[in-house]
């Protein structure tokens, strides 16, 4: 029983120690260890800039549509020589493999931050309605010195607003350095590649990303519909007497958007491998596992936040709750089916 647990111990310290080891402070690169760090030290200096008469700390979430597409392009410069040169065979196939990796990311980061600049995001003052919350529950848990409560705030902003997500930015982005290194590699390869040409897993994975893009893209574009016809009286009277988005997608998932967000950043990972030839399941690799599992536990408690602040604000959105599925889309339940299920659990 002891050995059984001394293996496992040592297992999950192996493990985080191939995951620190991935983090920007252990990467190779000078200059994407300086882009990093003076990302961080910047989104945290600038919630000091006071923004219509107070703090602002979505800096974060301003950056974070750009941050992942800056550092691939980062790994595209660095790597350029042999992402860009005339290679044949197998060297060819990773090179268009790279590209559509590099594209997809490009595409994402692009179309989240349109998203964002039409939704106000970017707005002088703008600051995600979740902040507020948070800080409430901070200080009712907090001791009612201000010297006590700017030191923790100060430690969440620093620590996690910014050095955390920045780090789980990091890590969604970083199979695609393997990607991008990955021609120059097989390119000096004197062995057989003729497994790196394109597979049907690689094509189907790389199809199944643009889907998920496309799939959030529509999501977005329902929710900021519904909010510009709310904001114009245009809303139907069950819209409006909901006051919250539950058609189209949002019919079938309470959060389709997020749902697309996290299988983009875990299929990605997964081509990258796939693409590379790296075994996911080897203790060698974990940490490139580690963005989308980060990403997963991230938004669920983000969903959680949001979930209880609707409830709160929206009558109905409990009712809506129950009826429709969290994450994977399915087919919303009639009333019957939600009160044979209240009943089953009593």
């Amino acid at each position: 029983m002891c050995s059984c647990v001394l293996q496992t111990l040592a297992s999950v310290c192996q493990g985080l120690q191939r995951i620190t080891s991935a983090l920007p402070y252990a990467e190779a690169s000078t200059h994407t260890r300086q882009l990093f760090w003076g990302t961080v030290c910047a989104t945290w200096l600038l919630t000091f800039v006071r923004q219509r008469g107070r703090r602002n700390f979505s800096i974060v979430d301003r950056v974070w549509p750009l941050f992942p597409v800056v550092l691939v392009a980062q790994w595209v410069y660095e790597s350029r020589e042999s992402l860009f040169a005339a290679h044949e065979g197998a060297a060819c196939a990773a090179q268009c493999k790279a590209i559509v990796g590099v594209v997809l990311v490009t595409v994402w980061g692009m179309r989240l931050c349109y998203n964002s600049i039409r939704r106000g995001d970017y707005d002088v003052g703008a600051e995600d309605y979740r902040w507020v919350h948070v800080r409430a529950a901070i200080d009712r848990i907090l001791p009612q010195c201000s010297a006590v409560r700017w030191a923790v705030w100060e430690l969440v902003n620093i620590v996690f607003i910014s050095g955390f997500q920045l780090s789980l930015l990091y890590l969604l982005a970083v199979p695609l350095h393997s990607l991008v290194r990955y021609p120059g590699t097989v390119a000096q390869s004197t062995g057989n590649m003729a497994a790196d040409e394109w597979s049907c897993a690689e094509v189907s994975l790389a199809m199944l990303m643009a889907a998920l893009l496309a799939l959030e893209a529509v999501a977005d574009q329902q929710m900021y519909e519904f909010r510009q016809r709310k904001q114009q009286n245009e809303l139907t009277h069950n819209e409006a007497q909901a006051g919250f988005v539950h058609t189209g997608l949002w019919r079938y998932s309470r959060h389709p958007n997020v749902l697309c967000e996290q299988a983009f950043w875990a299929v990605m990972c997964v081509f990258c491998s796939v693409a590379t030839g790296t075994d996911l399941g080897s203790s060698d690799n974990v940490y490139l596992l580690a963005g989308p599992a980060l990403l997963i536990a991230l938004m669920w408690a983000s969903v959680q936040l949001t979930e209880s602040i609707s409830r709160a604000k929206y009558p109905m959105y409990r009712a809506y709750m129950m009826q429709t599925s969290r994450l994977i889309p399915w087919k919303p339940w009639s009333n019957a089916q939600v009160i044979n299920r209240a009943h089953a659990k009593l």
